[in-house]
């Protein structure tokens, strides 16, 4: 399925859109980051972004002749309206990079701070981070709420509050002033359907015999794994009687026994990592003839045959939801460990129980049966 179209995407700094559903346009306004004032500009994007862009230059300018004279005045004066956002995003970067370094946040993670951190430069770097306020925020949010991307605004949200923790650390800002905080935290609405073991087994069972397909998903039900640590599995990565897994997503270093057994299927970890060997020459556990010589599967691959398959097998959503992905075989997974007793959340690699739990919510899908 291809993303929504951005039609209404901003990287004017001071330009804001908002969507009104009653009249089924798009309004725009700027905010002046002198004074703080809104000012409408119509609905007009072209003329919105170019009023805009003059509005910004004209205020560099003034900026600029205003400053050369408070340094010819008093030298100090260049600090009393403090670091501007960009400056102090730059700095921000570099911590995470050291924590990138020293293995506290993982690449991926690393990646995607600093893809949302461009972006709010783009929006609200020339302001002073002191200067900045709650609607500055607020506003952007409501950008990508009138477009439904809750969990978008959800992300950047908790960026920007960690931009401005660390922003008090430093001394940047006042002790407790994080405006982003302060913004209504918008929660997503999960529609994607939930993965019954029922369904799993009709969709293995419609899976072509010897395709890759089948070791993936037996991976991903008897380790709980998430597809891109699938595959990335190696046949290296097995001794001393473990499978060690470097999770990509958080860098957690998990050890899985080869005698781990999930009854629901009635393999171990050991006989599951056998069926993957075979007469193609790989060192991924994943792998097939098409496959490019030392690299592992295509993430897109697994999800595309995946998907295939559960077509074909009919497997379709219940009303109001999404047909389930690839990635639900790590909730079943965990679903059906908590039954025999195992430490799901040791087994998923999570660092708090709550986290877990939301895995072995059902959604609805499944009867909650009492066990006497």
């Amino acid at each position: 399925m291809s993303p929504r179209p951005r039609k209404n995407s901003i990287s004017i700094p001071g330009l804001y859109a908002r969507f009104d559903r009653r009249t089924d346009k798009t309004y725009y306004q700027y905010k002046n980051p002198v004074t703080g004032k809104f000012h409408g500009l119509g609905t007009d994007k072209a003329k919105a972004e170019k009023v805009a862009i003059t509005a910004n230059q004209r205020l560099a300018a003034a900026e600029t002749d205003f400053f050369m004279k408070k340094i010819n005045e008093n030298p100090s004066a260049t600090k009393q309206r403090g670091v501007r956002l960009s400056a102090w995003v730059e700095r921000y970067l570099k911590i995470q990079a050291v924590r990138l370094k020293n293995g506290s946040i993982a690449e991926a993670t690393f990646k995607e701070k600093n893809r949302m951190a461009s972006f709010l430069v783009a929006r609200l770097g020339n302001h002073p981070i002191r200067e900045l306020e709650v609607r500055d925020f607020a506003l952007i949010m409501d950008e990508w709420l009138d477009r439904d991307m809750v969990s978008t605004a959800q992300v950047n949200r908790g960026l920007w509050i960690d931009i401005f923790k660390e922003a008090q650390h430093a001394g940047e800002v006042p002790p407790g002033w994080n405006p982003p905080e302060a913004t209504r935290k918008p929660v997503p609405k999960v529609t994607r359907a939930r993965l019954t073991l029922n369904d799993w087994q009709k969709i293995f069972a419609v899976t072509e015999k010897g395709h890759y397909l089948r070791n993936a998903m037996l991976l991903a039900l008897v380790t709980g794994q998430r597809r891109d640590d699938i595959r990335n599995m190696k046949f290296t990565d097995v001794w001393d009687g473990y499978l060690h897994v470097t999770q990509g997503k958080t860098g957690m270093r998990l050890a899985l026994p080869l005698t781990l057994r999930c009854d629901a299927v009635g393999m171990t970890l050991k006989e599951v990592i056998d069926g993957c060997r075979d007469r193609i020459l790989s060192p991924y556990m994943v792998h097939s003839r098409r496959q490019k010589k030392g690299q592992p599967m295509s993430k897109d691959n697994l999800s595309d045959y995946f998907a295939d398959a559960r077509d074909l097998a009919g497997i379709n959503p219940p009303e109001g939801k999404t047909p389930t992905t690839f990635h639900e075989q790590r909730s079943l997974s965990e679903r059906l460990y908590r039954a025999q007793g195992i430490d799901t959340k040791t087994l998923l690699g999570h660092k708090v129980q709550a986290t877990t739990d939301r895995y072995n919510d059902t959604r609805g899908q499944e009867w909650v049966k009492l066990v006497i």
